[in-house]
């Protein structure tokens, strides 16, 4: 007696008690990641020095640059940077001439979409968000838009009076002035003020760039909802497919931090997140339950990349991913 089939059984005469067999694909990861990479980060450097590691972060403008170089190398597409004085070792949210120089050393070996953190305040004035005065300077500088491709724009909550405000006149306005200026806005989203900015933008028609940049914060500014298992994994499933019914022809992507954030960005990767960042700026521990930390600013950029590529997708050259978003650069490299 024989079991299994014969090399000369047809498929229309398998049985039908084989389900397995007669299922369809499942496209929920089909799609290619992109993965963006936040360096150098903003822990002091006694930091990394008190965990044994004596290469981050990277200070001087060559390190930095480097670094850039091998995290786009290990797979990222997309760049977030605040740069370092040398100077002072203190990491810095505006300077657009170290950025630059930063940039350019980069640039000289590999390409990269800039996501640049480019809203400012002037808080002798207003304690509102300014999204067009730094971006003009770096547009200006750049001779286009080398320097911010992308801006953030935020909806951060502020629960002090020192922190910067992100009001609806200011925010609609920066973002109709970086869409006509060829920045394409990513929009950095807290889970519980979606449906609020959702509204001011996209429903209002403001934002008119699609597809719309979507990056949902998990762990990170004012989200606290990560911390504890199993609801980490059920808050991103949670989020992220509320944000897919609203937005279903979003670019969405997560931007994760804290001890939890590579199981939450396993989760993403399996529910189809379009992009996952990671790099020195959040995710400094690497394993939940580990003092693990990067000795490198490549690790965790190789560290999502490789579980990608085991799960079956695909992660996004820089080409791919500037026409999965819709963006052109208009500066020469």
């Amino acid at each position: 007696m024989t079991t299994g089939f014969s090399d000369n059984v047809r498929p229309e005469q398998i049985d039908r008690g084989l389900p397995t067999y007669f299922q369809p694909k499942i496209n929920t990861m089909a799609k290619k990641l992109i993965i963006e990479a936040a360096i150098p980060g903003w822990q002091p450097v006694q930091w990394w020095r008190d965990h044994g590691v004596t290469k981050l972060p990277p200070i001087t403008i060559e390190d930095q640059a480097d670094a850039i170089v091998e995290c786009v190398k290990a797979g990222a597409s997309v760049i977030h940077t605040h740069p370092r004085d040398p100077a002072t070792t203190r990491m810095l949210v505006h300077g657009s001439d170290l950025l630059i120089q930063i940039m350019d050393r980069a640039f000289k070996e590999v390409d990269f979409i800039t996501a640049t953190h480019t809203w400012s305040w002037d808080f002798s004035k207003s304690h509102a968000a300014d999204y067009i005065t730094y971006t003009r300077e770096l547009l200006e500088k750049g001779k286009g838009n080398k320097y911010c491709q992308s801006a953030l724009v935020m909806t951060l909550g502020v629960f002090n009076t020192n922190n910067v405000v992100f009001e609806a006149g200011p925010t609609k306005e920066g973002v109709a002035w970086l869409e006509a200026n060829g920045v394409k806005p990513m929009y950095s989203i807290q889970a519980y003020s979606f449906r609020t900015f959702k509204e001011l933008l996209f429903d209002s028609g403001i934002s008119k760039w699609k597809p719309h940049w979507l990056a949902l914060q998990l762990g990170k500014h004012t989200d606290d909802q990560i911390y504890v298992d199993p609801w980490s994994y059920i808050q991103t499933i949670t989020n992220l497919a509320l944000i897919k019914e609203e937005m279903p022809d979003a670019l969405l992507g997560i931007h994760p931090s804290g001890r939890n954030w590579l199981p939450v960005s396993v989760i993403a990767l399996l529910y189809g997140a379009e992009l996952i960042r990671v790099g020195l700026e959040d995710q400094f521990w690497l394993y939940p339950h580990r003092d693990d930390v990067s000795q490198r600013a490549s690790d965790t950029v190789k560290l999502i990349a490789d579980i990608a590529k085991l799960l079956g997708r695909e992660i996004a050259t820089v080409d791919e991913a500037r026409q999965r978003l819709g963006m052109k650069l208009t500066s020469r490299l």
